[in-house]
């Protein structure tokens, strides 16, 4: 049987979507092995961050979702993820929200919320309502037609120990204070740690993120898909890749299996960010957890009011200038409104891709060679 699948984009995040109700895979060595094939740049179909595998749960959710790497490892969850997850699922089998379990890996599966707000609300959801059968999610997106599609977060939690080496208790507020992060050029850095579905490092301007470093970051800048980027572009890129390249390799030890990477600047109730992943090992365009993480840790600083904050991913907003994210804090956590896009549909003959379980470069379609070699001063 060959392979269907759906690639979706959600601000320059990108996903390929195996629904395994309609084309199932034997085991995790199959999935490791396609998630290698279809992600390499050079072999497979590429210009994709994560292969998505979706298949039913057993029992106390709709759905399993599980979130494979260029190297055939499997992560944790991803926001935007989870809302191209909501408009597949929407597209392949009708209906406007699920319930999904993520997380996986842990050996703790979470079950989280997401939906599409392409009509008004049935009045079935369950969960905490007002009276009216609506949840807080659907409260969030106004279920007007016009807030694509949702994922509800819930809370943000403490960084499990098996990702963080802390010298104490978790705190309280699910909030790890890190300092000292020295990056060879750039000097000390600190921040916010968090956890949202992936271990979050927030660095906010005048809280971890120094002024200088900010403006370096957070250019003036605009750049065209499918032409070379300009220097500035390049230089930023670069500058960002350094320091998360950095402190993953240099500080394996406090983050053991890596952290992402969250730099922002806040304006009145909107924040500009950008995202360096561990499990890519670079910077992607868009991060949906992040937004999460930083919405949180924003609240905390008082940087941030409760209620619906937008989020521009800067990376991304050099090519489409109008991406933006929502975060609404609820009674019950975080709901993220997206505008998740089908990109293509197609199938994989199945020989295609036998031969991945042999090593293949780790290199994505998605890398940009100039981000590992130009010097970022």
């Amino acid at each position: 049987m060959d392979i269907e699948f759906a690639k979706y984009t959600s601000f320059g995040n990108t996903f390929i979507i195996v629904d395994e109700t309609v084309t199932p895979l034997a085991d995790d060595e199959q999935r490791a092995a396609f998630a290698r094939w279809a992600l390499n740049g050079d072999f497979g179909i590429g210009g994709t961050d994560n292969v998505l595998y979706l298949s039913e749960a057993p029992g106390r959710a709709d759905y399993l979702f599980r979130i494979f790497e260029v190297d055939g490892s499997e992560t944790l969850s991803c926001g935007n993820g989870l809302l191209c997850t909501a408009a597949a699922l929407r597209r392949a089998h009708g209906g406007d929200r699920w319930e999904v379990l993520t997380e996986l890996p842990t050996g703790r599966p979470r079950s989280v919320r997401v939906g599409t707000a392409d009509g008004p609300p049935d009045g079935t959801a369950e969960g905490p309502a007002d009276g009216t059968g609506r949840s807080p999610a659907e409260d969030a997106v106004g279920g007007d037609g016009h807030g694509g599609a949702w994922v509800d977060m819930g809370l943000t939690r403490p960084v499990p120990a098996e990702l963080i080496n802390r010298s104490g208790p978790p705190p309280a507020d699910g909030i790890d204070h890190i300092t000292g992060l020295d990056v060879p050029g750039v000097g000390k850095l600190a921040g916010y740690l968090t956890f949202s579905g992936e271990p979050h490092l927030a660095l906010f301007r005048g809280h971890g993120l120094p002024d200088g470093l900010a403006e370096r970051l957070f250019i003036d800048a605009r750049g065209a898909l499918g032409e070379p980027d300009g220097p500035a572009i390049e230089e930023s890129v670069a500058l960002a890749h350094h320091i998360g390249t950095h402190v993953n390799r240099a500080y394996r030890e406090l983050f053991p299996q890596g952290v992402h990477l969250n730099f922002a600047r806040v304006e009145g109730r909107r924040v500009e960010y950008r995202t360096w992943e561990r499990a890519i090992n670079c910077e992607t365009l868009a991060c949906g957890s992040g937004t999460v993480a930083m919405a949180h840790v924003g609240r905390e600083l008082g940087l941030l009011p409760e209620g619906e904050i937008t989020f521009w991913p800067h990376r991304c907003r050099w090519y489409q200038p109008d991406a933006a994210l929502t975060v609404t804090s609820t009674e019950s956590g975080y709901v993220v409104t997206g505008q998740p896009r089908l990109v293509c549909v197609g199938v994989v003959p199945r020989t295609s891709y036998a031969w991945a379980t042999q090593t293949l470069s780790n290199r994505s379609a998605k890398d940009l060679s100039h981000a590992l070699t130009a010097t970022a001063g």
